[in-house]
């Protein structure tokens, strides 16, 4: 039964390094990153093989610091993006919450006997249900706090570090007697305190991330309204001038200079356009980035061709536009401002169509051609701080809508396309929800496992008339497997 319980340990070892780049940001492309991770990863499962060999007890636990742990936090440190508290404290996140499932997994095994059988499966089952739930729900939103916050990570570092160092100290090894009842209520007390604690630190991360977000779209208006209060200063100014050049042109053509008098008109003209806003809204947030980011690549001598067709009303939370456009322009200005003056263009084409889909355009001048990632994104040669976060920001909030998201290059013009879906339909699907396939075959899979797990659930559900022939099925205990002993 030992082999058992070896191989739900490597098992779970790898686990660690999936649920780990779940949320790693890497530094090089998404193909050199997972091919050097598994290679990583069989070198660290050789070493651990070997270790269970050496060990005839089987606790490897004694030894998995310097077999799994060091050796993975040396790995990913020279494969990550960042190389700070971001980095360590998700390494603690990942290495306590796999911990924090082997624990558990001892526990329910425990309760069944200690024969290694639900130790085992509950290892095979509960890995991947976290995996899908994490993948689904804390993913997304964790990769996003990781780009737009560089701050306060150490400090939550620390936090993670001392419950990877409760969990090792209040850790029982596999073939270790347990504690008494008051080692028991510590090491529950720790078990539940750890994800309440990261589910609070997660939460208050992404409270300070909205902050961010609050006061960056208060300095984009903070700009519009600077380049308004300017705006008006000059048509202030113009006006007052007027009765002036009105005279002017009068005498030109008491004088008979017509040709003189269309030239002062036209020089008039040119003033009028300073006047201009870049472009117009009707919306008043997408009006306020629009100016403000148009008007900074104006500044940087950006030739503009604008078309803007959006109501005033739209279907798609504010904050999220602003993401989108001012992520996408800022991207376009920075482009444009490495090229020669008579090449720097931008192109922006912003529609609602009549069903209710936003579709998004910005286009600069690109004449090196653009190498693209597994992800779709412009593959990073040189790595620099924040360099490629705006694109994923656009990309997620193409996502949270359902939408598309595509970077194209052809013909020395870099393309940013991005699709918004009407958030309506998605509300009808949130509000009936479907269990997919792969989510109930993991709930039967979890509820078979406490029904062998649970003595006392399973005489319960057995003593159900009619259906309690269903349940006396799936209970392992009434049949011979190979690794245990038919029930007496």
């Amino acid at each position: 039964m030992t082999v058992l319980r070896d191989i739900s340990f490597l098992w779970s070892m790898m686990h660690i390094v999936l649920l780990f780049l779940m949320f790693f940001e890497p530094r090089f492309a998404w193909r050199i990153t997972v091919t050097v991770s598994f290679l990583g990863m069989g070198l660290m499962l050789c070493l651990n093989a070997l270790a269970v060999l050496w060990l005839e007890s089987g606790s490897v636990m004694s030894v998995a610091f310097f077999t799994c742990t060091l050796p993975s936090l040396l790995m990913f440190f020279l494969l990550s993006r960042y190389r700070d508290g971001r980095l360590f404290f998700l390494f603690c996140l990942t290495d306590t919450t796999c911990f924090w499932l082997l624990q558990l997994s001892n526990f329910l095994d425990r309760l069944a006997g200690g024969d290694y059988v639900v130790l085992f499966f509950s290892r095979l089952l509960l890995f991947p249900a976290v995996e899908l739930l994490l993948w689904r729900y804390l993913r997304r939103p964790y990769r996003e706090l990781q780009g737009k916050l560089n701050r306060g990570w150490w400090l939550f570092a620390a936090v993670g570090a001392v419950y990877y160092l409760l969990i090792m100290c209040t850790a029982v090894p596999v073939d270790t007697p347990l504690p008494d009842a008051v080692g028991l209520l510590r090491i529950g007390l720790v078990m539940l305190l750890m994800p309440l604690t990261y589910l609070t630190i997660i939460h208050g991360l992404w409270r300070q991330m909205q902050i961010y977000e609050s006061r960056w779209r208060l300095e984009v208006q903070r700009q519009d309204y600077a380049v308004l209060r300017q705006k008006l200063e000059l048509g202030r100014i113009f006006r007052h001038d007027l009765r002036h050049h009105l005279t002017v042109l009068e005498g030109l053509l008491q004088q008979g200079d017509c040709g003189g008098a269309r030239r002062y008109i036209g020089s008039l003209s040119g003033g009028l356009e300073e006047l201009d806003m870049p472009t117009g809204c009707a919306n008043p947030a997408v009006n306020a980035v629009l100016s403000a980011y148009l008007s900074q690549a104006a500044s940087a001598g950006c030739s503009l061709d604008t078309r803007v067709r959006t109501p005033e009303a739209l279907p798609y939370e504010e904050t999220d536009l602003c993401v989108l456009l001012g992520n996408a322009l800022e991207n376009a200005i920075h482009a444009c401002q490495e090229l020669p003056e008579d090449q720097r263009s931008i192109r922006l084409e912003l529609e609602l169509s009549e069903n209710q889909r936003l579709m998004f355009l910005v286009e600069n001048p690109c004449p090196e051609p653009v190498a693209f990632g597994p992800d779709g994104l412009p593959a990073v040669t040189e790595p620099k701080e924040g360099h490629g976060l705006g694109l994923q920001s656009v990309r997620a909030v193409a996502e949270k809508y359902g939408g598309l998201f595509r970077c194209q290059w052809e013909e020395e013009r870099f393309q940013l396309r991005a699709v918004l879906m009407p958030p309506g339909s998605r509300e009808e699907s949130r509000r009936k929800p479907r269990l997919g396939w792969s989510e109930a075959v993991l709930l039967a899979l979890l509820f078979l496992v406490l029904l062998n797990c649970i003595p006392a659930l399973a005489g319960a559900l057995e003593s159900i008339p009619i259906l309690g022939a269903v349940f006396r099925a799936m209970d392992l205990r009434f049949y011979s497997l190979p690794f245990r002993t038919p029930l007496s």
